[in-house]
């Protein structure tokens, strides 16, 4: 039996987008998503300073400015895999998600799993 043959009986259907439900409840949607965003521009902005500063300064360049340099790194890449999603479901009302765009976000999201965080962690 050829392969091809395998793929006759196939009803199924290829996710091409999710759909993200559980904030249509919330009253003040507006207002979640802009503390989110708020909390994700400082988060930013303080972990761009740390590594900016670490980079710059050669007298910062020990083990225990590397493991915060790492820290900062992980912090950045965590917090912009979550809050992108949230911003765009509770400000600008997108309701969907792209497979691709899910499958990114979760790459660089599990800690455990294989993602490049585990090794910035790892060399922590």
């Amino acid at each position: 039996m050829s392969y091809s043959g395998l793929l006759v009986n196939f009803t199924g259907q290829n996710v091409k987008e999710f759909t993200i439900t559980g904030f249509d409840h919330l009253s003040h949607q507006k207002l979640l998503g802009f503390l989110i965003f708020f909390t994700y521009f400082l988060v930013l902005l303080g972990s761009g300073t740390n590594i900016c500063i670490i980079a710059t300064d050669r007298r910062l360049h020990t083990p225990m400015y590397i493991l915060i340099f790492n820290l900062a790194l992980v912090d950045i890449m965590f917090t912009s895999c979550a809050s992108i999603t949230m911003i765009s479901v509770l400000l600008a009302e997108f309701k969907t998600i792209s497979y691709c765009s899910c499958i990114s976000s979760m790459y660089f999201y599990v800690p455990d799993g294989f993602g490049p965080n585990h090794c910035c962690q790892l060399s922590s």
